[in-house]
């Protein structure tokens, strides 16, 4: 049986982007969600956060607009 690989696995997320994510229940859920162009431009917008507090909110942003949306659509921070 062939194992598949996940999109994006622990290792391909940022350390910067994971401990913000960390920081917020929500995070790590809403990131699954999200589709592969949406964690790609997440990934690419954490990489240019200027201190912690600027990943923390990226990361804020993220959940809630998520949690706007019900999960359904396409969440508006992308």
């Amino acid at each position: 049986m062939k194992k598949i690989n996940p999109v994006y696995s622990p290792q391909d997320i940022p350390l910067g982007l994971s401990m913000a994510m960390a920081q917020n229940a929500l995070a790590f859920d809403t990131f699954a969600k999200l589709t592969t162009a949406q964690k790609q431009k997440l990934i690419k917008d954490s990489s240019v956060a200027a201190s912690p507090e600027e990943m923390q909110q990226l990361v804020d942003n993220m959940t809630a607009d998520h949690s706007l949306n019900n999960g359904l659509g396409t969440s508006s921070f992308l």
